[in-house]
Order: C-alpha cells, then structure tokens, then sequence
C-alpha cells in the first residue's frame, strides 16, 4: 500500500513539473525535468527494502534448522505481542495414560472395550490411546459400520446396530445423551484433578467416563517463562473442559485460557485477539490447528515427531479375539440395539451436529490442502532465536527505508532544479538513474550485514 501511494504521488509530482516548465520553457526541458523527477522519485528503493534482507535472513536461518516457508512472516514475527499455543502434546508431554474407568452398567473392561472401538479409526491422540490401551490388555475390538470424527469434540460410530459416541461431556450430552447426576459429580471432581475426561454415550445413554492424565512438557513451561520476560502475551487455546484446562494451567504462568474450543473456535479467537490490536502468532504442533495458524499472523509448525496411529498386526489381533474373556465378549454382545425411537432422535441428533459441529476434515479440508506453516522449528527454543533475528531483519529494513527517504531529499531537489531558467547545473534522467542505482546498491550493502548478526 506504501509503495502503490509513492508510486502515485511519484507519477502526479513528475507531472506537475514537466507541465510548469512546459510552459516556463522548452518542450525538451520539460521532458527531462520530468523523466528527472519521475525516476529521482522512483520508490523503488522501498520495494527494494525488504526482498533483499528477508532473502539473506532465511539462508542464514536455514543454518539454524528454521525452516521460513513464507519470508514476509520473518517481518510480522517482530511485531507479534501475543503468542498463542495449544494444550495436547504442547504444554503437556503427550504421553497420556488412563488413570480411571468408570463404568454404568459395564464393566471396566467393556468400558474400555466399547470405546476403543469407537476409537479404532480416530486420528486424534486421546483416541489412539485409549485404542493403545484397550488393545494392551487384550480387549476385544469390534467392527465399526460407520465412524465419523467431530475434530476438538470427539468420534461417534455405529457398531452392532447400536451408536456410539466418545467425546468431550459436554459434546456427547449435547447429542442427546442422558447424563446422571451421579456421572456429572465425577467429571467434576476428576477435571478438578487436571485430568483430561471422555464420556461414553451408547444410544441415549452415558454408560461411562474414561479419564487421562498427562504430565507437564518443562520446555514449554520455560518458552512460555522466556516469552514472559520478553513482555509477550501468552494464551492456551484447548479444546479441554474449563476446569481442566484451569487445573494444568496453574503449572504456567499464562494470561489468557479459551476452553472447550474446536480447531474453527481456534481461529475465531485468534481473529478476536487481532480485532483487539494484537499481532498474534500461533505455535503448534498438530495439524488440528491448522484454522488457528491460518488466521494468526505468523504461522509456527513445532516439527516434534507425531505419534502415528497405533497399527496393530492382524494375526495378533485375531490371536487376542481367540483368548478374549467369555464374560466380556457376553458383556459387549448385550449391549442393547437402539430402539426404533432412539434411532428416530439419533438421526435428528446427527443432522444437527452436522450442521452445528462440521469437522475440520470435512468443513476445512479443501482450504488448507496445500497450506504451509509460516515457519517450522525444530525446537521451542529456535522460536525465540527467529524471534530475536527478526527484530533484527526489521532494523535492517528500517535502515534501508531511511536510506531511500535520503535520496529523495538529495535528488529530487536537483531535478527540479531544471524547472529553472538558469539552473546551477544541468540533472538529466541518466544522472537520475545514477542517482537509483546508488540507492539501490546502498540498500544490498546494508541488507549484507544480516549475515553477520548474532543470534
């Protein structure tokens, strides 16, 4: 937008000047004034400005393992005040284990059982543990008939004619699953205790809740310890419940949680915090946050390894089936098919949160098949190296600016020196272009020296 404006005040200023000598002097003077000031005034230095530093600066970089997919966001990086990161795998190691089953109407084997098949085919790493886990001690696995994955939320199946969901509390009884009271209490007490919980929904009923725990990820608690002392503004956006998310962010020194969000809720309140005056940068590590980093302002990808889906050998899956307990398999096989009523609600319940809770892979897929991180780091601690280079890369720009804005004041002036009936001296376009080239060559010059800064 700056250089457009100059461009114009350029064309209009070049103008004005040829027009006065036009018709003070000579038609040839007025050529010359004019392609004089035109080029005198060229903001070509300015366009010239940024390419040649962010050039060298992603070279340099690339040294470091800091990959810039997108060399404007070296820019932006300096002026980011807020960074915004995830909870999974992020703040917390990644490493989850289930601490409590707690069954209604199950056992804790079914409990486990049931949900593991449910989450057999999910991507997101709380299912992949529970699959883990189930899978671990032998449970049986049954087939699905149909699976879909609400990302942020949690997986909803169809199994032996029956509909399963395993998600967030507040999600599955959002589907018209039935909560007791008695279930609700629990969730409460275990999300107090920081640990992750799902619920279980079968039909219309909550047969039960399986909670996680995590442990903390130290390196973040030190990034976001690093960032504070920087002056930069900290947020945790997670899909965990308040009292969770609450728990475990008591470990960090945070000043803003968004709970219960999904990967659109993520990006929603990253264009918030920009409507507030913020420039925000989204660091993650999972793809789930992918809206999030499209909408912030600079994009950070994490590249720490990701847990693939738990694949597990057929003939030792079918080895587990043959040695599965008899009063399990009973229990799993007694599960009630849903009733011609509940089938009815069923389908009103998911035609609704298809409208209401279209998944990321559905809804978004086709907007972000190609998107890249702005810039992908193989460690926390290299966003605070990129983050110091690019204050650095904006002083640098900032300098090259200010030596554009000197030739003006020293060229310009001696091209309208033409519009003079006795000039001092004659400036003609080829001393303009000197005058250019001079600017420019200033401007690589000064852009050099950012191979010699210190990170």
């Amino acid at each position: 937008m700056r250089v457009k404006l100059f461009l114009l005040l350029d064309f209009l200023f070049s103008v004005v000047m040829a027009s006065y000598v036009y018709f003070t002097n000579e038609v040839d003077v007025a050529i010359t004034t004019g392609l004089s000031v035109f080029i005198s005034f060229s903001p070509i230095g300015l366009i010239l400005a940024s390419p040649f530093v962010l050039h060298m600066a992603r070279g340099v970089l690339e040294k470091d393992n800091i990959k810039v997919n997108r060399a404007q966001a070296l820019k932006n990086l300096s002026e980011v005040d807020t960074v915004a990161v995830p909870l999974n795998r992020f703040l917390m190691d990644g490493d989850y284990f289930v601490t409590d089953l707690v069954p209604v109407g199950l056992s804790q084997q079914a409990l486990l059982g049931v949900a593991a098949t449910a989450e057999q085919k999910s991507s997101h790493l709380l299912g992949r543990v529970i699959y883990r886990t189930a899978a671990g001690r032998g449970l049986k696995i049954q087939n699905i008939a149909a699976s879909r994955e609400y990302a942020g939320l949690g997986v909803e199946t169809i199994s032996n004619g029956s509909t399963i969901r395993v998600g967030s509390p507040t999600w599955v009884e959002r589907q018209g699953v039935s909560v007791s009271n008695a279930l609700l209490t629990k969730i409460d007490k275990l999300s107090v205790y920081g640990k992750t919980v799902l619920l279980l929904g079968i039909g219309r009923m909550a047969r039960g809740i399986i909670a996680l725990k995590d442990e903390i990820n130290f390196d973040a608690k030190e990034f976001l310890m690093l960032l504070k002392r920087k002056k930069m503004i900290t947020v945790m956006m997670t899909a965990a419940s308040k009292k969770t998310a609450k728990s475990l962010a008591k470990n960090f020194n945070l000043d803003a949680i968004k709970t219960n969000l999904t990967p659109n809720d993520k990006a929603r309140e990253v264009k918030i915090l920009q409507t507030q005056g913020h420039s925000v940068a989204f660091v993650s590590n999972e793809t789930n946050d992918i809206p999030a980093m499209v909408a912030a302002d600079v994009s950070v990808l994490l590249q720490q390894k990701v847990l693939s889906p738990f694949a597990v050998d057929d003939d030792a899956r079918d080895e587990r089936e043959e040695n599965t307990l008899a009063e399990l398999k009973a229990e799993l096989e007694k599960i009630p098919l849903v009733d011609a009523d509940d089938e009815e609600k069923n389908s009103v319940n998911e035609k609704k949160s298809a409208e209401e809770n279209k998944s990321f892979d559905e809804e978004k897929i086709s907007d972000y098949t190609n998107v890249k991180p702005d810039i992908e780091i193989p460690t926390l601690s290299h966003f605070l190296m990129a983050r110091d280079f690019s204050l650095r890369i904006a002083e640098l720009i900032k300098t090259n600016r200010n030596i554009t804005y000197f030739s003006w004041i020293v060229f310009v002036p001696m091209a309208t020196l033409n519009a003079l009936q006795n000039p001092p001296f004659k400036f003609d376009p080829i001393m303009a272009l000197g005058g250019v080239a001079l600017c420019a060559l200033l401007i690589f010059l000064n852009s050099l020296r950012i191979r010699s800064s210190s990170r």
